[in-house]
């Protein structure tokens, strides 16, 4: 490892904005074209990166990097777009068994009475969920679903980053889909 990486690294583990800067400055869109050449997905490429900046920001005080920095954060990207992409086939896979439930012929119209308990069952398990995110959290995702703001509007609003927006609003979701993944086989 070189001098200038050394120096880099401290400067990430000791929180200083300046290591973090270069890493957007030097890293974030040549890490962001290498994700988007695994997932094909522009956005989801944004969050990956996004995603492994507060890893290092949120695990700095134990931050160990063995390898270049160059060679850890392509990796770590690697790494992290594989996850990505496994998930997402389990998802595929789960949305295609759903289609077993077909058998139940059930409609999911405002003319059947079982359509419509299920749709205000969801509807009370939704709020119930964005009731249970942590503050800013639940305020981003109010603020973008809600009250359909962009990214740019509720960073400026709240004082925040766009990539911290981004966060909460991938945190917000996931946290939905797992608390609502038995009322989602029923719509998919």
């Amino acid at each position: 490892m070189i001098d200038h990486e050394t120096y880099i690294i401290s400067q990430l583990r000791e929180g200083k904005d300046s290591g973090y800067r270069y890493l957007y400055e030097y890293y974030y869109v040549r890490l962001c074209r290498v994700a988007k050449m695994y997932v094909g997905d522009t956005f989801a490429a944004e969050n990956i990166v996004g995603d492994l900046i507060f890893y290092l920001w949120e695990h700095r005080e134990t931050l160990e990097i063995h390898t270049s920095l160059n060679s850890y954060l392509f990796t770590a990207v690697r790494n992290r777009c594989l996850n990505y992409l496994q998930q997402a086939s389990i998802t595929h896979e789960t949305r295609l068994s759903v289609s077993a439930v077909e058998f139940l012929d059930i409609q999911h119209s405002d003319s059947s009475p079982l359509g419509e308990i299920i749709e205000r069952e969801l509807e009370n398990h939704i709020d119930k969920s964005i009731a249970k995110l942590p503050d800013e959290c639940r305020t981003v995702f109010q603020l973008s679903r809600q009250n359909e703001l962009s990214y740019e509007e509720i960073s400026s609003l709240l004082g925040i980053s766009v990539n911290t927006v981004r966060y909460h609003i991938k945190n917000a979701l996931a946290n939905l889909r797992s608390n609502l993944k038995e009322y989602m086989a029923l719509f998919f």
